[in-house]
């Protein structure tokens, strides 16, 4: 699978989430008597109630059993995904229990508010994307900044991508560049992050810990792999 194809999977799966909850609320309506999934749709006498429309209720029902079950597949595919990333090269990891800091900083916001979504940028991105945000620690300086799990990372403060194509070489090169540079303990990192069809620029501050610095979140680097 390649992270076009991964992309596609987590739309698809923000799709089913939306189709569920709007499914939901319809069941969980003033009109249908707030009957949910599991209310009866008979009365006390055994009749077919009349003061709801049963049939629309029994295609909801039906409708959000049928989009769970797509839900745990695509799931089960970003999961095979996230884990044939982590097997094929080990990760940039960053402290995850944070500890006393020395700097706290609450005021981290991101550098535009407002998405890029220029379609020549968005194919640059895609080009150029190396690393994903694969977990981040809730609080942290990371999610505090606006950074998101499946992030795609493109650039990391002025570090990024060399060339057309992406390797273990040139993903080897990237992170030993990304380490580096969080050993000369940077007050602010700026990333450029590909998120479905948008770019965000976001500045990272990070807490500074007796171990070095906390940014809250881990990186592992994107390469083609085979499907």
């Amino acid at each position: 699978m390649e992270i076009n194809e991964f992309n596609e999977l987590v739309k698809q799966r923000e799709c089913i989430e939306n189709e569920i909850k709007e499914n939901l609320e319809f069941l969980e309506s003033p009109e249908n008597k707030n009957i949910g999934m599991h209310g009866k749709l008979i009365d006390p006498e055994g009749f077919p109630r009349n003061d709801i429309d049963i049939y629309k209720i029994r295609i909801a029902r039906n409708k959000i059993i049928c989009l769970k079950n797509d839900y745990l597949n695509i799931n089960k595919k970003i999961e095979e995904y996230l884990h044939e990333i982590h097997s094929s090269k080990p990760a940039i990891r960053v402290e995850r229990n944070k500890g006393d800091c020395s700097n706290n900083n609450e005021d981290i916001n991101s550098i535009n508010i407002k998405p890029i979504t220029n379609k020549e940028d968005i194919e640059y991105a895609k080009n150029n994307v190396f690393a994903l945000v694969d977990e981040i620690v809730e609080n942290s300086p990371s999610h505090k900044a606006g950074i998101k799990l499946n992030d795609q990372i493109f650039e990391f403060a002025d570090i990024k991508k060399e060339g057309n194509n992406i390797d273990m070489n040139n993903t080897d090169n990237i992170f030993k560049k990304i380490s580096d540079f969080m050993k000369q303990n940077p007050s602010k990192i700026q990333l450029k992050i590909l998120r479905q069809e948008a770019i965000y620029h976001y500045n990272i501050f990070p807490d500074k810990t007796p171990t070095g610095l906390y940014i809250g979140c881990h990186l592992a680097p994107i390469t083609k792999l085979s499907s």
